[in-house]
């Protein structure tokens, strides 16, 4: 049986070996026929053979077994060691403090206890067991801290992450790729968060290619290092989120001069920042770029080039790589249908957006269009100034397609209306939203106020406004500035005035829009004292006067000089 069991584990059929070493305890217990010694060959074997195969809670059970028949196996350092890393594999931390007090302490076992108890989210052990650690004058190893770093991360505690890496330098404990992989993943996230977050990571990029210790920075275990695809790649995504399109195109080069190849989601990264910042012609030359290395675009991409074409109302290049979507296997979807309609509104070609508008009612279950198509189609209508037909197909969007418009769809009316002079349309078109179970937003607040304005409709300005107030939405700067708008357009320069006032008394900082109306119409006025009141209130405001108010400064000095001239003259006589 002995022989047996050691011949199946030395061919790493552990399992078997396993159940036959359970089947042997059976006949000892019962038949005490095996001498512990043939019997210790038989468990030697079994443990050995789950150490190769990293069967941790056998090893485990075995220790256990062991532990009650003393003199059955010698669990020596190396054994002792082994069910150490079994109890920190499985994340058994109360097992492997109790190994560590009954095997001697040293470094790397309090190590692998701190890590035990970590992953077992343990954290209140884990910093009790460091505490010690510290008192016996020895220091977390990089793989410890480096777990504690991906725990935090794991539950979103990025601030924690990144607060460990900041402590390694005073800790003296070095940092390897992984730390900065991880440090890079936690600062990624934090920009999500905060913003910021990609200056962050693109100095830990910095800090691993340096032999010495960067400012803040750990210092770096056998430096200089390469970074590795994911920590470019970490970076980039970093980049992309901030939209920092001309650091990210330099990362790019960066990874591909340290011998990596970007796959589609790098690019896709790279290629959404440019888009970002309106640079679509980078964005077609990195498709370009992705075809020429064999890599094949995905969705992302095709979905970048679009978002570029949109900020560029670039409705040509948009309509082409909706039709080249074939030619990289892929299959046009709802998003990219809409994406590529919104570049076309963009650029005023109603008639495309109605055809592909046409495509996608005749086309399959993907390309179906949705409410986000329909307002699409809509705001096409309003750039045109086509406010009759956008009326007409918001009736065809409640009969014909039996989508009932949202929100955005009768905002978008209302704004129509409202730029085309239609101003009862506008007024209708809001009282009603309440009939179509929809509730004004921020924008429909804000638009029909300054319908009102437009309208010189002063008493129903009030009332809208008040309603606002009423409503859950809290008063944002836009409904201000259209208020303030309002009351200049009406001509009730007293309130337009306090309505700053109030907006600070709600938390608002007015904007440059805010000043810029109040100090037009003080200027119109010949209010000089009230225009450079305004002024410094605005420098105040960490706001920067723009050229026409500069003018309007300009006037109000020379307005009071003028004044001041008769009175001087009169005094001397």
């Amino acid at each position: 049986i002995v022989e047996s069991i050691i011949d199946e584990s030395s061919k790493g059929y552990v399992n078997k070996a396993a159940r036959m070493l359970m089947a042997m305890e059976k006949q000892r217990v019962q038949l005490q026929g095996i001498p512990q010694k043939e019997a210790g060959r038989a468990y030697e074997a079994v443990w050995n053979a789950s150490e190769k195969s990293k069967r941790w809670s056998l090893i485990i059970n075995l220790y256990q077994r062991v532990k009650v028949e003393p003199g059955l196996l010698d669990l020596d350092d190396d054994k002792m060691d082994s069910v150490l890393r079994a109890c920190e594999r499985t994340a058994d931390g109360v097992q492997a403090e109790a190994i560590l007090r009954e095997a001697g302490e040293s470094p790397s076992r309090y190590n692998r206890v701190i890590r035990a108890h970590t992953k077992q989210l343990e954290v209140t052990d884990a910093v009790r067991v460091y505490r010690e650690l510290q008192q016996q004058g020895w220091k977390l190893e990089t793989s410890t801290i480096n777990l504690m770093m991906q725990v935090c991360f794991a539950i979103k505690q990025v601030d924690y992450s990144l607060k460990l890496f900041s402590a390694m330098d005073a800790l003296g404990i070095e940092a390897d790729d992984r730390t900065f992989a991880i440090a890079i993943r936690s600062a990624t996230q934090a920009s999500r968060k905060e913003g910021g977050g990609w200056m962050v990571a693109l100095r830990m990029l910095n800090a691993m290619r340096t032999k010495g210790t960067a400012n803040g920075m750990p210092a770096v275990k056998d430096g200089p290092l390469v970074p590795s695809a994911f920590c470019f790649g970490a970076v980039i995504r970093a980049l992309a989120q901030a939209a920092e399109a001309e650091k990210a195109l330099s990362v790019l080069g960066q990874m591909k001069a340290a011998g990596h190849e970007p796959d589609a989601a790098v690019y896709a990264a790279v290629m959404r920042a440019c888009a970002a910042r309106g640079r679509l012609e980078n964005t077609v030359k990195l498709m370009e770029e992705m075809e020429k290395e064999g890599v094949a675009p995905e969705l992302p991409n095709v979905a970048a080039v679009l978002q570029g074409c949109d900020r560029k109302a670039d409705s040509e290049r948009a309509v082409m790589m909706l039709r080249a979507l074939p030619k990289y296997n892929l299959s046009p979807t709802t998003l990219t249908y809409n994406m590529a309609m919104s570049a076309c509104a963009k650029g005023g070609d109603v008639g495309l957006v109605k055809d592909l508008l046409a495509e996608m009612d005749q086309g399959s279950d993907d390309i179906k269009p949705d409410i986000v198509t329909l307002n699409t189609v809509l705001d096409a209508y309003k750039r045109a100034h086509a406010w009759e037909d956008l009326l007409e197909f918001l009736l065809e969007m409640e009969n014909a397609r039996n989508m009932p418009p949202d929100t955005v769809s009768v905002n978008t009316a209302i704004k129509a209306c409202k730029d085309e002079g239609q101003f009862d349309i506008a007024f209708q078109l809001f009282e009603g939203m309440g009939a179509r179970g929809l509730v004004p937003d921020s924008v429909s607040y804000t638009e029909i106020i300054s319908a009102c304005g437009k309208s010189q409709d002063w008493e129903r300005a009030q009332a809208v406004f008040e309603a606002a107030k009423q409503s859950p939405l809290a008063l944002n700067t836009f409904i201000y500035n259209a208020m303030v708008g309002a009351a200049v357009a009406c001509g009730e320069a007293e309130t337009a005035l306090n309505l700053i006032k109030d907006m600070r008394s709600e938390g608002l900082n007015p904007d440059i829009v805010t000043f810029t109306t109040v100090m037009t119409m003080c200027t119109k006025l010949e209010e000089w004292e009230a225009v450079l009141f305004l002024a410094s209130e605005l420098e105040a405001s960490k706001l920067s006067l723009t050229r026409p108010l500069v003018g309007q400064v300009q006037r109000a000095r020379a307005g009071l000089q003028a004044k001041s001239q008769p009175e001087r003259k009169e005094a001397s006589v």
